[in-house]
C-alpha cells in the first residue's frame, strides 16, 4: 500500500476532496515526518504545527458541509523563508531581521490559502537567497536528503530537502538565477520556475514550487 508521503500533492488533494483521506490525517502524517527527519536535515526552521492542525480541521469541516475548498484542498505546504506568511518568521534568513514576524501573507501564500492549502511552516534559505547552497548563521546548514554530507543547493534548499525526504508533498520556491532549478536537480525533484511577471493564471492560483 502506498504511504501518504509517497503520494503527489494533486493525489492528496483529490483524496481529501473525495473524503478517502482527511486533511487532519494527512497533516498529522507529515508533521510526524517533520519531527522525525528535520533535525538531521534542517529543511524547516519554523513549524506551526498547531496552526496547521487548525487549518486542516477547517478544510475537513468545509468538505463535510459540501463546500469546495479549492484545488489544493487540505494539502500541506512548506513556504520558502523569503516569502511572507502571516504570523511566521520573516527573517530573509538574516540576523538583521531575526526577530521579525510577518504581519501579512504575500501574494503567493494568500493565493495558496485561498486554494485550500495548509501552510505548515517556513523552509530554510541562504541569506536573501543570494547563494546556491543553504547555510546561514541564523538557521544553520541544510543537508541533502539523499546524502547529508552534501548540500541540497540553493536558494530553495530547505524546500528541496523537505520534499525529497517526504516531509512535505510540495513546497514553494523562488528563482532568479537558478534557485529552484539548482535544488531540484541536486535533490531528484521536479522544480517549476514560472515566467517572469506571471503570478496568477485563470481562477486557480499559480505558484513556483518543488514537488
Amino acid at each position: 500500500m502506498t504511504a501518504i508521503w509517497e503520494l503527489d500533492g494533486w493525489q492528496i488533494a483529490v483524496a481529501i476532496r473525495a473524503k478517502t483521506l482527511s486533511s487532519v490525517e494527512v497533516v498529522e502524517h507529515f508533521l510526524e515526518r517533520v519531527e522525525r527527519l528535520n533535525p538531521a536535515l534542517n529543511a524547516f526552521h519554523h513549524v506551526d504545527a498547531d496552526g496547521a492542525r487548525v487549518q486542516a480541521a477547517e478544510i475537513d469541516r468545509r468538505i463535510a458541509a459540501g463546500d469546495d475548498p479549492g484545488p489544493w484542498a487540505g494539502v500541506p505546504v512548506g513556504v520558502k523563508e523569503l516569502a511572507a506568511a502571516k504570523g511566521m518568521p520573516d527573517t530573509h534568513s538574516s540576523l538583521l531581521f531575526a526577530d521579525v514576524i510577518a504581519d501579512h501573507d504575500c501574494t503567493e501564500v494568500a493565493r495558496l490559502r485561498a486554494a485550500g492549502a495548509v501552510i505548515v511552516g517556513k523552509t530554510t534559505s541562504p541569506e536573501f537567497g543570494s547563494v546556491n547552497w543553504t547555510h546561514t548563521p541564523l538557521h544553520g546548514t541544510t543537508r541533502n536528503a539523499w546524502n547529508p554530507e552534501r548540500t541540497p543547493g540553493g536558494s530553495s534548499g530547505g524546500s528541496a530537502a523537505a520534499v525529497a525526504s517526504g516531509m512535505m508533498p510540495v513546497c514553494t520556491g523562488s528563482d532568479g538565477g537558478g534557485s529552484i532549478r539548482i535544488p531540484s536537480s541536486y535533490s531528484g525533484l521536479f522544480g517549476f520556475k514560472i515566467s517572469f511577471g506571471l503570478s496568477g493564471s485563470g481562477p486557480e492560483p499559480f505558484d513556483s514550487s518543488l514537488t
